[in-house]
């Protein structure tokens, strides 16, 4: 993941905001003040009834998307249950035969939503792909489940985005993913809210960008690399608004972070608790002051290794700009949609290795 230049200093390379980047490793005399670790904060008062305490709570969570841009959630409030079978669920149609998943293959589909097999997707061009498979779904006003309003409905003129298993052996996915949906959107939407008091704006303030907003569930497994050059996922920032991640545990971290000093910092894996980080869209909502951090997968752990995140995101059509707290005078911002922004950064993420000549193999 590091090259060597001319004069011996060490870089990291990875994507933000979908542009290559690279940042020095530094050490000794030439480190400066940043992350070692995550830091955890306790959600429980996401709950309370208590304004101030809410205000406390949202207090914690500046600090630590000012300094880290990520943090543990305990105490969530999502049901243990749930994510328990939830990662059954996943073991389950990860075990099934690859015909069988290939159904649904995500080249199939123009969201890339579906199955994705190992190595189908490439986010750093010195590995040879992202050692994982993965199946991802995503907001679609065809699906029941989400229930969709009759005015969101019209505009779906493009037909289904998502796409189901069918045969019998795998129908029991939709339930399964659909299931974990309904909790984990119940709990995106507090901490948006929170965020909000964060910003020391109304808690409803960005209701009405979320009438409809775009989600992602990416269930993953990642099988151990037997490879110190592979990868997971190369390293990238996410472009969405904040992404909630749950992992299974193994013996090891295999998720990291990237500190200022180009240090990857282990995300420890707890299935009682969410990584929280924010993405592209808050990072550009705050002018920068909140931090859309570098982070990347190396299953090193010798474990079978499962996680699923949960990437949240404004409306389609849903105008983002720098809020003007956070403006500085006489610089020009220019509004854009958060869907145009998402679908670049999605043709960005989702090179393939059967790539050849912009085209790309059928399925």
């Amino acid at each position: 993941m590091s090259s060597t230049n001319a004069e011996t200093t060490q870089y990291v390379h990875y994507h933000d905001g979908g542009i290559p980047g690279r940042r020095p490793i530094l050490t000794g005399d030439a480190a400066k003040p940043t992350f070692t670790e995550l830091p955890k904060i306790d959600m429980a008062r996401l709950y309370s009834s208590s304004l101030e305490e809410r205000k406390a709570l949202a207090a914690e969570v500046n600090k630590a998307f000012r300094s880290v841009g990520f943090f543990y959630a305990t105490n969530h409030g999502v049901d243990p249950k749930v994510i328990d079978d939830t990662f059954s669920a996943m073991h389950k149609f990860f075990s099934l035969p690859e015909e069988t998943k290939l159904e649904t293959h995500s080249r199939k589909n123009h969201k890339f939503r579906g199955y994705e097999p190992i190595f189908s997707t490439k986010l750093d061009p010195s590995t040879r792909g992202d050692l994982k498979e993965g199946f991802l779904m995503g907001e679609d006003v065809f699906d029941a489940e989400q229930g969709a309003s009759p005015v969101q409905a019209t505009q779906a003129a493009e037909g289904p985005r998502n796409q189901w298993p069918s045969l019998p052996e795998s129908k029991f996915w939709r339930t399964a993913i659909y299931r974990y949906y309904e909790h984990i959107l119940a709990f995106a939407k507090r901490l948006l809210q929170l965020f909000a008091l964060a910003l020391e704006l109304d808690e409803d303030y960005f209701d009405s960008v979320t009438t409809f907003p775009m989600t992602n569930i990416r269930a993953l497994h990642y099988p151990p690399q037997e490879r110190d050059a592979d990868v997971g996922i190369g390293a990238h920032t996410d472009f969405c608004w904040f992404t909630l991640v749950c992992q299974q545990e193994t013996t090891k971290p295999a998720l990291e972070v990237l500190n200022g000093n180009g240090v990857w910092v282990p995300a420890y894996p707890d299935r009682r608790t969410f990584v929280v980080n924010i993405g592209d869209f808050l990072k550009l909502l705050t002018g920068g002051e909140w931090q859309s951090t570098v982070h990347r997968v190396r299953n090193m752990t010798g474990e079978e290794r499962y996680s699923i995140p949960f990437f949240y995101s404004p409306n389609e059509d849903g105008l983002v700009n720098v809020l003007e707290k956070f403006r500085k005078p006489g610089v020009k911002y220019e509004p854009f949609t958060a869907g145009e922004y998402f679908e670049r950064r999605l043709q960005i993420d989702r090179r393939t290795m059967d790539e050849k000549d912009g085209q790309v193999s059928a399925y």
